[in-house]
């Protein structure tokens, strides 16, 4: 399940991932398409979410869903020879 995290600070957080790597969000900023393996039981997240630092949400798959696929088609113009 794909997972979205915001910074609702002022300030530049910096995450450290399950998988190693470091996310960076500046003010305001929102990562989302992020596995949730990368945030289970990890303690860094769990404290940023107590201090009210980040929100962690579940990114919707609705919204996934409405993204206009990238297909050659072009709409409302005919076909050219």
């Amino acid at each position: 399940m794909s997972m979205a995290i915001k910074n609702l600070t002022l300030w530049p957080v910096t995450i450290s991932l399950n998988s190693g790597t470091d996310l960076r969000l500046a003010p305001g900023e929102v990562a989302a398409d992020l596995h949730e393996v990368e945030l289970k039981d990890n303690a860094k997240v769990e404290k940023l979410v107590q201090q009210r630092a980040i929100a962690v949400e579940r990114a919707s798959e609705e919204a996934s869903d409405r993204r206009e696929p990238t297909a050659d088609k072009k709409k409302g113009r005919p076909d050219r020879p």
